[in-house]
């Protein structure tokens, strides 16, 4: 079996595996395509140079009279040009006469963005570029306080924003008193409309903010006002060397504090051109929707400006995203599994899981396409995509021909299907806030799945021992261990916070805080994460993540949350069920063909049922008796409609946040499994997972 990495002779030292590379960059560098390109702003002029007169980004037409969205409006990339040009002039006369003071990170300037994805996001951030300032997304997804942290944090005395995100600003300005200028992306006196501006007039935005913001002392502008600065004064460009600080990005926070990772102009560029390199995407089209204030979504606009790409911004609601995509029609999307796996469940159980001659028809396709995909290794299928397929894909807008997936194990049945019935590539890759969401990705025609690709180009990785909980780099057949990163993609410092940056390090290897193992092929599987572990009363140390990916593939399962104590012999579980596969099974468990979600998920023979179904998962599973659960509790609604605040805003559970909120259901849980050793019951849940 051929390996995709090539492993550096005699590099192995004790404690620590081989180094490993890209097999087509074994010199560990990207060679020398692109390698001009040394900042975020080169590489927009390079963009520019490419794609003058293209349609670049894009922001669905708003009709207010009854917030319905039409067709795609675009700029072309000189269109964006321009407005950098003058938008940036006008920001150098916004620091200079309001903020002269303001700097943080190597005496440079700060700025600010505080919005859902938007045209305007990027413009700001293309305009920071253009006069070597740097951003920081500001994000409010985990509440209103961490949008403040932020702001406080980062030292920010400038903020664009939406206009939405005004008044909660100057309701709190006393919690963040650094703040002097507010730029709004959206007009005062909201003569252009549109879905932000609707809950907002003239009288109320124009007059009423604006003497508030005045009584308060804050300077508040909006973008058009600040362009007119650029356009009557302009002022020369001042664009950043490489090693400028480009952009800060906080850590998604599922374990702790949230922490401001650093990026200079070269690390973020050897992250974008890596992964172009690996995948050699061009003339993209591309949805932007997941969140910018984080690297994911920018890493993917990025990379494929490289090659060229037109970015059309969703309509601001998630529920509408489908409906984007089919206006959009896009070739490219990057999405974290928790979408995909919605997209999966919705397209499957009206295809492949439906019932009657539909559902008899569309499982003769698909098993006609993975013999098909098997013996020739193409996706697409003359026949059956023409009579089924062409419909399912036409629901992502048709045109998709590859998905990037990142941030967790993606299911391979769920891999497999959007294969086939999209007929595009979907590939897992692998990557940190710390590192601009660069490291692994799968290789274009790489069919398999259970893992996320090897190294892109310029990055080397290694594997740590970890002998307290079982992983060695001398484990066969495959060796297994924390993953280790080096590469000029990996962070500049946590901001102000020197004791955690050094913590992070391994000299100049990154410590990721994650377990994989290398396959014999060179690609790289993820086991859990390091933090995710938890010991119970055998002393045996279990990854609640692991089990979760293993439990999660039971079709009565949508998701579940695991956790364990020393106290207690096994683990216990919260879990989510697939109301469309639990509802009917319950009721014929229960004897009760009317009974509702909540009135089955509270029934105890339902309960014991799920549960041994569960165990009987874990056996075939390969599970050892200490990770089978010992009891559930059924929770009817998603863990993100119950609290959206377990959630991070890269749509990670929070494992402590998760524990204090069934902290009460935990504790009874336990309390059923019984004591190992100990005879009393943890006080609060949530203190084993500290």
């Amino acid at each position: 079996m051929a390996t995709q990495t090539y492993k550096i002779p005699s590099s192995e030292i004790p404690g620590y595996s081989a180094i490993y590379r890209n097999n087509l960059f074994k010199d560990g560098t990207q060679g020398s395509e692109f390698s001009e390109i040394t900042t975020a702003y080169e590489l927009f002029q390079h963009h520019l140079a490419i794609a003058p007169k293209t349609e670049f980004m894009g922001t669905r037409k708003f009709n207010p009279a009854d917030g319905s969205f039409g067709a795609y409006e675009w700029l072309t990339t000189t269109d964006v040009a321009e407005y950098v040009e003058e938008f940036g002039s006008g920001l150098d006369h916004v620091f200079s006469k309001y903020a002269s003071n303001s700097s943080c990170a190597s005496g440079q300037q700060p700025l600010g963005i505080f919005s859902s994805n938007r045209t305007e996001w990027l413009l700001t951030e293309f305009s920071a570029f253009r006069s070597r300032r740097y951003t920081v997304g500001v994000c409010d997804s985990s509440g209103v306080e961490y949008s403040e942290y932020i702001i406080n944090h980062a030292e920010l005395s400038v903020v664009v924003c939406s206009i939405d995100k005004i008044p909660r600003m100057l309701d709190r300005i006393a919690l963040i008193p650094g703040l002097r200028v507010v730029i709004s992306m959206d007009r005062l006196d909201c003569s252009r409309p549109n879905s932000v501006t609707q809950a907002f007039s003239a009288e109320t935005a124009g007059s009423l903010l604006r003497k508030r913001a005045v009584e308060l002392g804050i300077t508040l502008l909006d973008m058009d006002e600040v362009l007119e600065m650029g356009r009557a004064t302009p002022t020369t460009a001042q664009p950043p060397t490489p090693s400028d600080m480009c952009t800060m990005c906080y850590s998604s926070g599922t374990t702790g504090a949230q922490k401001g990772v650093l990026i200079h102009h070269d690390g973020f560029i050897n992250a974008v051109r890596g992964v172009h390199l690996a995948l050699r995407l061009t003339d993209s089209t591309y949805l932007s929707f997941m969140s910018l204030v984080h690297c994911m979504d920018r890493y993917g606009i990025y990379m494929l400006m490289f090659g060229g790409v037109r970015v059309g911004f969703f309509s601001g609601d998630r529920a509408r995203i489908v409906d984007d995509m089919q206006v959009l029609r896009p070739t490219v999307l990057f999405a974290f599994p928790l979408l995909l796996n919605i997209i999966h469940d919705g397209m499957a159980k009206a295809t492949i899981g439906a019932r009657g001659i539909k559902g008899f028809f569309s499982r003769v396709a698909y098993r006609s396409k993975q013999k098909h995909l098997a013996s020739t290794g193409r996706l697409s299928h003359g026949l059956w995509d023409r009579v089924l397929f062409s419909k399912v894909a036409a629901k992502l807008g048709g045109c998709v021909k590859a998905i990037l997936s990142g941030g967790s194990d993606l299911k391979p049945e769920v891999i497999e299907f959007l294969r086939l019935a999209l007929s595009c590539e979907v590939l897992q890759g692998y990557g940190q806030t710390e590192t601009m969401a660069s490291g692994t990705a799968q290789r274009m025609g790489d069919y398999t799945s259970g893992h996320f690709g090897i190294p892109t180009p310029g990055i080397d990785i290694r594997l740590r021992s970890k002998p307290d909980i079982g992983y060695l780099v001398t484990d066969s057949p495959c060796p297994r261990g924390e993953l280790m990163m080096r590469s000029k993609s990996v962070f500049a410092e946590y901001l102000g916070e020197p004791d955690k940056t050094r913590e992070t390090m391994d000299g100049e290897w990154l410590a990721t805080g994650d377990i994989v193992q290398i396959n014999p092929t060179g690609t790289i599987s993820f086991i859990s994460r390091k933090a995710n572990y938890f010991k119970v009363g055998t002393g045996f140390w279990l990854s609640g993540e692991r089990l979760e990916n293993i439990y999660s593939q039971h079709p009565l399962v949508q998701s579940l949350y695991v956790v364990g104590a020393p106290e207690y012999y096994r683990a216990v579980s919260i879990v989510v069920p697939d109301s469309a596969e639990f509802i009917p099974w319950a009721r014929a468990v229960a004897n009760s063909p009317a009974a509702s979600l909540e009135e089955l998920c509270n029934n105890t023979t339902v309960v014991q049922e799920l549960t041994q179904k569960l165990r009987m998962h874990a056996e075939a599973n390969g599970l050892v008796i200490q990770e089978q659960l010992g009891a559930i509790f059924i929770e009817p609604m998603p863990f993100r409609e119950k609290n959206s605040a377990l959630y991070t805003s890269t749509l990670k559970l929070k494992r402590r946040e998760a524990a204090k909120f069934y902290d009460e259901q935990l504790k009874k849980l336990f309390t059923e499994v019984g004591e190992f050793d100990k005879p009393n019951v943890p006080q609060t849940v949530s203190d084993v997972t500290k």
